[in-house]
């Protein structure tokens, strides 16, 4: 089903702390373009929404649901790119890339996506400043998780990769929580972390002897700085407790910000 997208905004994002990326700064009359010109459509899980090799339409704001891109060789082997939630934008860089999509994108659970075409973008970041610069900041963004996936596979142990991930979970949802919730399989986020389920499920159980507890997609800790040995600079400037002298863990105590 296809809807105006004007119905989605403020609804779907009302209970964020913060508006997505995409829309940070931008005036209401801008907003309003956007909205006009976008469409709201809810799609099932497993759904591709681009096939690798396609010419790419539209850019994918998340409204519900979960996406995932990927890439795929001839034998079908597959390996998980990145991994989005609510409030992220998709396609944006391949958008600019010109020619086919390296990548696919598909639907990781039952998903309500904004699509915004990507003939408006285009024009739109020529006539608004704080459009373009958003979208400067989402690519950057996917650059800086990049290069992170490509450290973790190059030079982490298994355990290291799951501990650093969870990590990164467990500060975006909050770093006084002493529980958090997965927001994907996990033998979606093994694929993502460059592993086998088998591996995966090996590096939980050396994860587990740390004290944390798994259960599901649910998961708890004894203490809030069990993960704080996979720490590092990038993760500390998005740690709300990383200026407690308590945490023994810290990178930024070589930065002198205690």
């Amino acid at each position: 089903m296809i809807e105006s997208s004007t119905i989605a905004w403020p609804r779907n994002f009302a209970e964020l702390s913060k508006k997505p990326q995409l829309f940070t700064g931008l005036s209401e009359d801008a907003l309003q373009k956007i909205l006009e010109s976008s469409t709201l459509q809810n799609y099932k899980s497993g759904q591709l929404l681009v096939q690798q090799g396609d010419e790419p339409t539209h850019v994918y704001l998340i409204v519900e649901g979960s996406v995932r891109t990927l890439r795929a060789n001839e034998d079908g082997d597959e390996a998980t790119i990145r991994l989005l939630g609510k409030g992220d934008v998709c396609m944006e860089a391949v958008l600019f890339m010109g020619g086919p999509s390296p990548i696919a994108v598909q639907v990781a659970e039952d998903a309500q996506l904004m699509l915004i075409p990507g003939s408006f973008i285009k024009k739109f970041v020529l006539q608004d400043h704080q459009f373009a610069t958003n979208l400067l900041k989402i690519v950057t963004h996917h650059y800086k998780t990049a290069m992170h996936q490509i450290d973790a596979i190059a030079i982490k142990t298994p355990v290291q990769r799951v501990g650093y991930y969870f990590l990164q979970k467990h500060l975006e949802q909050g770093a006084d929580n002493m529980e958090f919730e997965l927001p994907f399989k996990k033998s979606t986020i093994a694929n993502h972390l460059g592993m086998t389920p088998e591996t995966f499920s090996r590096a939980l159980g050396q994860i587990k002897k740390m004290g944390i507890e798994v259960e599901g997609e649910k998961i708890r800790m004894k203490e809030a700085y069990t993960l704080c040995h996979f720490c590092d600079l990038d993760a500390a400037h998005e740690c709300t407790l990383a200026t407690k002298e308590d945490c023994p863990h810290c990178p930024m105590h070589a930065e002198s910000c205690h």
